[in-house]
C-alpha cells in the first residue's frame, strides 16, 4: 500500500486504498504527524469493515485526523471526536477534515489521553459517557514496560463510554505476538477479541527510522527482563517469523537490513458482563 505521489507534506489516499470511503487528502506540515503504513492498514481495516461503524465515534491518538475523516465518510456514522494529544495536530486535523468535507461531523480535542484540556472539550467528552458504538485507533508505542501499555489503556478507558456491543479497531504492529494480544483483553476485563480485521504482508521494520529503532532496542530490554518475546522475519528468509527482538537488533547491526515485520488492525467488542462474570469469580 503507498500513496499516489505525495507532496512532502500531504498524503493523496486513493479510494481503493479506503475500500471506497473515497479519495482523502491528508496535510500533515512538519512538526505533525505523517501517515505511516500503520495508518494506512488502519483505514483499510476501516473501509473493509465499515458494517461493524455506525453512530458516535471515537480515535484516541487521532494526528491529523486520517482516521476520524474516514470513519465520517461512512452514512451510518453521526459523529467523530478526535482525542490528540499535540495541539499543531489538533489544528491541522480540523483543517484536513474541512477540506475532505466532514467537518460537520468530526471535533478534534486536544487531550491527553482521554483527558481533554480544555473545560468545554472535557464536557463535551463527559456526555458521551455510555454513548460512544466505536473506538478507532493507531496509538504509538509506549514507552512504558514492553511499548504496548498505550493499547491496554486505551481499552480500560473505552469501558468508559463504549455501549455494550461498541467495537474497537486497534491497531499495531504483529512484532508484539499473539500472546500480548491475548493478555490484552484479559488486562482490560469486558473485552471479547474479536479477530484480526486487517493485515500487511511482511514489510519492512524501517530501522533507519530513529523512532522504530529506538523501540526495538527497548524491546530486547523487555526481553532480557524475562518479558514476551517479539515476532520478527528476518529480511531474506521465507516462510513465518524466526527472529525475537534481540536477533532481530543483531541481524540489523551486522548487515544493516532491517527485519520484516506486519502491521495489523484487530477487533475488540465491548462485552461488559465479562467483566461482572470475573468480578465474581
Amino acid at each position: 500500500m503507498e500513496a499516489r505521489n505525495p507532496p512532502a507534506e500531504e498524503t493523496a489516499v486513493t479510494a481503493e486504498m479506503t475500500f471506497g470511503l473515497g479519495e482523502l487528502t491528508i496535510r500533515h506540515p512538519a512538526g505533525t504527524f505523517a501517515l505511516t503504513p500503520a495508518s494506512l492498514i488502519s483505514l483499510q481495516a476501516i473501509g473493509k469493515h465499515r458494517n461493524l461503524l455506525a453512530g458516535v465515534g471515537l480515535d484516541w491518538g487521532s494526528g491529523t485526523g486520517c482516521l476520524a475523516i474516514a470513519t465520517a465518510k461512512i452514512p451510518g456514522v453521526r459523529s467523530v471526536v478526535g482525542l490528540e494529544l499535540s495541539e499543531a495536530n489538533v489544528a491541522v486535523a480540523r483543517e484536513n477534515a474541512a477540506a475532505n468535507g466532514v467537518a460537520d461531523k468530526v471535533a478534534f480535542f486536544w487531550s491527553n489521553s482521554f483527558s481533554p484540556h480544555h473545560p468545554s472539550d472535557r464536557a463535551s467528552l463527559v456526555d458521551l459517557e455510555g454513548k460512544v458504538n466505536f473506538i478507532v485507533s493507531n496509538p504509538p508505542a509506549s514507552e512504558e514496560g514492553d511499548g504496548f501499555e498505550w493499547r491496554r489503556v486505551i481499552l480500560r478507558g473505552a469501558r468508559q463510554y463504549l455501549v455494550p456491543g461498541g467495537v474497537v479497531f486497534l491497531s499495531f504492529a504483529g512484532t508484539y505476538g499473539q500472546a500480548r494480544v491475548e493478555r490484552l483483553w484479559q488486562d482490560a476485563l469486558g473485552f471479547e477479541y474479536g479477530g484480526l480485521l486487517a493485515s500487511t504482508d511482511w514489510v519492512c521494520f524501517d530501522l533507519n527510522r530513529p523512532d522504530l529503532l529506538h523501540f526495538l532496542r527497548n524491546y530486547v530490554e523487555e526481553e532480557r527482563r524475562g518479558g514476551l518475546k517479539y515476532v520478527f522475519r528476518h529480511p531474506q528468509a521465507t516462510g513465518e517469523a524466526g527472529l525475537d527482538a534481540r536477533a532481530a537488533l543483531a541481524c540489523y547491526e551486522q548487515t544493516g537490513k532491517s527485519p520484516l515485520a506486519k502491521w495489523q488492525t484487530h477487533l475488540f467488542v465491548f462485552a461488559p458482563t465479562i467483566s461482572v462474570a470475573a468480578s465474581g469469580r
